[in-house]
């Protein structure tokens, strides 16, 4: 039994785990480990993963049984271990194997209330407290966590777990094997509305959302319906923790989007970009592939060129920052001074008529 409580009960060898990991094997192929943790916390009993110089101080203290590392860590650890060309794909692939999820338990439980044509499989899980509404589709090997919310005309793709708590609107369409935390709220109306000189006005929120395969939805996202048409996620994204998704945006293949992420009503983002924590994207802005946004980013205008992109300003000593801002107006009284001279009007040299 583990410090957590959680009993192991089964125990992999080296060459086992370096085996389904597709790393290679360095030391006694006989060593055996029960579970994973990190190289502070771990065991003798222990898998654990060294995947960056910043790690490496912890190398000489880890009790751990085996480790993780790539080619440039590798000569700095004697002990048994497991070299990969990614060393945390292959930590990912040894704790799915190592922990796997919690089974399914197939059957509706007594308190789900299911809406009439909404038939559900044999194989699919449904836990207490769930609403399912009319003519909702669910395929086989789905999840719905407790108290999870399904409206009228939803469709959910094979192997597809949704965790307690979230809501799913009316007409969305989710893929097969995405996995969906607690308290997302895909398919509600955006945030739409008109100025008629007296009041705003709501703007009805007809359209619905489409979700690939293969996609992560982190606790506490929420992804609006489209105005009239569709918003849309591609197939293989992952989205983080508190992500805000307005109506109509659409977000192309194998995209990366961190927590606290704001894109607004509109925007396009191309396959594989990476946003970071807490950057925006204004409405109706356009990104196109291969871009990366730095953390706290504000995209105000459309990227046309695959690459890198910041906006932000790291945080400094309030001092150093005080005397950069003083530089700043400094600067800023400079050029003000220097366009008022540039427009100051000019005396006229006068013309003498030549007799």
């Amino acid at each position: 039994m583990s410090a957590t409580g959680v009993v192991y009960k089964k125990w992999w060898t080296l060459a086992e785990l370096a085996e389904h990991a597709g790393g290679q094997p360095s030391g006694n192929l006989s060593k055996s480990v029960t579970h994973v943790s990190g190289l502070k916390d771990a065991s003798e009993d222990s898998i654990s993963l060294c995947s960056s110089p910043r790690h490496r101080q912890y190398l000489e203290s880890t009790k751990a049984g085996i480790v993780i590392l790539d080619h440039e860590i590798i000569s700095e650890y004697l002990g048994p271990r497991i070299l990969a060309e990614n060393p945390r794909v292959a930590f990912a692939k040894v704790v799915e194997l190592m922990h796997p999820s919690q089974p399914m338990e197939p059957g509706v439980d007594e308190t789900a209330v299911v809406g009439c044509a909404s038939p559900i499989p044999d194989c699919a899980q449904v836990q207490a407290h769930v609403v399912i509404g009319k003519n909702a589709v669910i395929g086989k090997r789905v999840f719905l966590g407790y108290g999870t919310v399904i409206g009228d005309d939803v469709s959910i793709g094979p192997n597809t777990r949704i965790a307690p708590n979230s809501t799913i609107f009316r007409n969305t369409v989710i893929g097969k094997n995405c996995r969906i935390s607690s308290g997302v709220v895909i398919g509600a109306p955006g945030h739409s509305y008109e100025w008629d000189d007296e009041k705003w006005v709501a703007i009805p929120n007809i359209g619905n959302v489409v979700i690939g395969d293969d996609v992560d939805i982190g606790a506490g996202t929420s992804i609006d319906r489209g105005t009239i048409s569709v918003t849309k996620i591609g197939n293989g994204v992952k989205i983080d923790n508190n992500v805000q998704i307005a109506h109509n945006v659409e977000i192309g293949d194998h995209c990366m989007i961190v927590g606290n992420v704001g894109i607004a009503g509109s925007a396009k983002i191309g396959k594989r970009c990476i946003l970071g924590g807490q950057a925006g994207v204004i409405d109706n802005v356009h990104i196109t592939d291969d871009v990366v946004i730095h953390a706290s980013s504000l995209i105000s205008k459309s990227i046309l060129n695959p690459g890198t992109y910041s906006a932000a300003i790291p945080a400094r000593e309030a001092i150093a920052w005080k005397r950069t801002l003083v530089k700043l107006n400094k600067i800023a009284n400079a050029d003000s001074s220097e366009g008022r001279k540039d427009n100051a009007p000019q005396k006229s040299t006068p013309i003498r008529k030549v007799e």
